[in-house]
């Protein structure tokens, strides 16, 4: 019989004992099982666990590849007597078994090591007994859903504080000029927290569309190991082969020319502030909330792609293009277009696109 030997620190609480301990993870794949929904005999039978996400495990994967790749937290587990050989107060010795322990929570995170061996890489593990599956179900219900959502934009914040120029980094202080600049038709509306400033609209969702025409989100860890490696000289990025019509502002970002970026968002808000001055920064408006945003970064694309082909991406071109939209011009509000989501947008998007020359 084959047994591994954890060493442990015994927490006791209200549900029963935890262990803490480590254990790399390759024996911690072997050892495990997950209790997820599935289909069976036609009928939906519940587990505990979510289907796994392959996208999710792929974006980890991508994290570990990183110089400083950290899982701080604990996986959550549970095994049951029959596969404990001994235990006191400082050891655990278990049978090695593909159903020894039950994930609780952290599934992504141990299937990420899955054929990507990592060396000198230790999960933490904090492991319940003989826990009946509601009581796992409730822990898993718990740590998932009540705990406090950190604000996305205070994530983005952090950013701020990194060595290395990320895409998102860019952003942010694009944003951050776009908000400080008394000129600007967002002057003191965008959200940056700690700022003390209202604001119509969050950093997080001014940011968030800008990368996603830069970048492809699946590439972060990818794009901050290459600048990790070597943080003194900027990479050329020469792998990355980003289709130009998707990512418009990736060439801007391998040059570092945020000025640029901010110059063509600058004429393209200008114009529509003065075509839209009645929706432009209206609180009863929907036209500079996340819906109505996020609605106008979908029309940029396209006016850009145009433009780029004209070789004009100016003030003059973006206000020819756009004064169609003067018949809009104060009706951009809930009645119209829905309070939020991505209908709304996509009924804003569709409608704005009708009227543009």
């Amino acid at each position: 019989m084959e047994t591994i030997k954890l060493t442990i620190i015994k927490a006791i609480q209200p549900i029963g004992n935890v262990y803490v301990s480590k254990i790399a993870p390759n024996a911690l794949l072997k050892m495990s099982t997950v209790d997820r929904r599935r289909i069976a005999d036609n009928d939906e039978v519940l587990g505990i666990q979510r289907e796994l996400r392959p996208d999710k495990v792929n974006q980890i994967k991508s994290y570990l590849s990183t110089v400083d790749a950290t899982f701080p937290n604990s996986i959550i587990v549970n095994t049951t007597s029959e596969y404990i050989v001994s235990e006191n107060e400082t050891t655990l010795e278990l049978k090695i078994d593909e159903s020894t322990f039950t994930i609780i929570d952290g599934q992504h995170r141990v299937e990420g090591f899955r054929d990507n061996e990592k060396p000198n890489f230790e999960l933490i593990v904090a492991i319940f007994k003989d826990l009946k599956t509601e009581q796992q179900a409730e822990i898993f219900s718990t740590i998932n859903s009540q705990q406090t959502k950190v604000d996305p934009s205070h994530n983005l914040n952090l950013e701020l504080d990194s060595k290395v120029y990320t895409p998102i980094k860019m952003m942010i202080e694009i944003a951050q000029s776009f908000n400080f600049d008394k000129e600007s038709p967002w002057f003191n509306n965008i959200r940056l927290l700690g700022s003390g400033e209202k604001g119509i609209i969050s950093l997080s969702a001014f940011v968030k569309p800008l990368l996603d025409i830069t970048y492809p989100d699946k590439d972060y860890y990818r794009i901050k190991n290459d600048l990790t490696k070597n943080p003194k000289e900027f990479p050329n990025f020469k792998d990355y082969d980003y289709k130009p019509e998707r990512y418009m502002f990736w060439e801007f970002y391998k040059s570092k020319d945020h000025k640029s970026i901010f110059k063509i968002l600058y004429n393209y808000f200008s114009a529509l502030q003065i075509i839209l001055d009645k929706d432009w920064l209206n609180y009863e408006s929907l036209l500079n909330k996340t819906t109505g945003y996020n609605a106008q970064i979908k029309l940029f694309r396209d006016l850009f792609l145009e433009g780029v082909e004209d070789g004009d991406l100016s003030y003059d071109f973006f206000f020819k293009k756009l004064s169609g939209l003067k018949s809009m011009n104060g009706t951009i509000n809930s009645s119209n277009y829905g309070a939020s989501g991505q209908k709304a947008t996509n009924d804003l998007y569709m409608e704005m696109k009708k009227n543009i020359r």
